[in-house]
């Protein structure tokens, strides 16, 4: 026998038991009960923390097997005594009908509550969107102080938590959206359309990096179209200039996509005769018959597959030096020299994205990678100086 300290929690004639080697229920009158625990079944008396137990005998098997036992038994205990209080719960209430009518009172009130409450948000969310549409989308001309400052007032008075709260955000969201594609339905922002976007811009509670990448997305396919042609006219750069004043979009944001179109423009200016660099200005010596007319930093690449790269390649910088463009060549010099004649060329090709020029030679299966600051203007004034052999 042994003599241990236990606690335990009663519920009516049950008792729940806990102790570091698991739970247990048991049942019986103060002083004597039988249970069931995690060795088994089991009975105990005494009180006052001071408790006598034993274990009834049970057949030899092992430990994990008599725990797996008293478990199930205890999963069965704690079914029975859930019913148990369930229908008690049930005969109280039938002989105690008012209780129950009041219970049912007050769910049904309760729930008339949620119901009126959440109508009245459906509402005020319908007539918040409907407003921002006659504001913003139908109207055709510019909202006055007084409307912006109705339309505040409702937006104070929308829920700002839940699933209203995101409804709000989703409907605002796309009337912005609206309005934009509403005022580039003609590819071109007024002064009048620019304060409306202002306006909408005051109004709404959007985040401001949604708002400034929705801009550049705008802007980003008026640029691709611009220069997909590796061409850019007067019309396509003063409407890519429109976009950004008209939007509002910090110039900072699209330095990129403005140095993009810079050099494609740069490169359309050039033709015959092109000015030519003094000898003395150039980082190597060039033959008495050559003319240079283009020096800039420029990288040799060697290319090999990789799978963990988007494009399926991956470059290393063979050679880093300096690229001097002349009327019968191309070189890079440093450490060695990376020569290209203009009678050796087949074919070339510019990538935009990596900045680099792909230069295949007549006979070689492997084209020669050239990366710089200027892939455009620089492809641009090779193919012309060919053109010229």
């Amino acid at each position: 026998m042994a003599f241990y300290l236990r606690k335990g929690f009663r519920a009516g004639p049950f008792r729940l038991n806990l102790s570091k080697s698991g739970f247990g229920l048991s049942a019986g009158v103060t002083g004597a009960r039988i249970g069931v625990g995690p060795r088994g079944l089991y009975t105990h008396a005494g009180r006052h923390g001071l408790y006598y137990r034993k274990h009834l005998s049970l057949p030899k098997q092992s430990r994990s097997q008599v725990k797996t036992e008293a478990d199930g038994c205890a999963k069965v205990l704690l079914i029975i005594v859930a019913l148990g209080l369930g229908l008690w719960f049930i005969s109280w209430l039938i002989q105690n009908p008012i209780v129950m009518v009041i219970g049912i009172s007050i769910t049904v009130i309760i729930c008339s509550y949620f119901l009126a409450a959440q109508f009245k948000r459906k509402k005020m969310v319908t007539e918040y969107k409907n407003a921002l549409d006659a504001t913003f989308i139908t109207s055709q001309s510019l909202p006055s102080p007084e409307v912006l400052s109705n339309l505040e007032q409702q937006q104070k008075k929308l829920p700002r938590n839940g699933a209203a709260k995101i409804s709000v955000g989703e409907i605002e969201a796309d009337v912005y959206q609206a309005l934009l594609d509403k005022v580039l339905d003609d590819g071109f922002v007024t002064d009048d359309e620019a304060a409306m976007i202002a306006a909408v811009e005051k109004v709404l509670r959007l985040d401001s990096m949604v708002r400034l990448r929705t801009k550049k997305e705008i802007f980003s396919a008026a640029y691709f179209e611009a220069i997909i042609d590796r061409k850019i006219t007067e019309d396509e750069f003063s409407k890519l200039e429109n976009l950004i004043t008209g939007l509002a979009i910090p110039r900072a944001e699209v330095r990129y996509e403005l140095g993009i179109v810079k050099e494609i423009m740069d490169a359309q200016s050039l033709s015959f005769p092109l000015d030519s660099i003094p000898s003395d200005q150039l980082a190597a010596p060039i033959q008495k018959s050559e003319k240079a007319f283009h020096q800039c930093a420029a990288k040799v690449l060697s290319r090999r597959k990789s799978k963990d790269s988007p494009s399926g390649y991956e470059h290393s910088v063979k050679r880093d030096g300096t690229m001097i463009i002349t009327n019968k060549r191309i070189f890079i010099i440093n450490d060695g020299t990376t020569n290209i004649r203009y009678m050796e060329i087949a074919d070339i090709d510019v990538d935009i994205d990596d900045g680099v020029i792909e230069i295949s030679k007549q006979g070689s299966g492997r084209p020669i990678i050239i990366q710089t600051r200027t892939p455009i203007y620089v492809g641009r004034l090779i193919d012309l100086l060919m053109s010229g052999q």
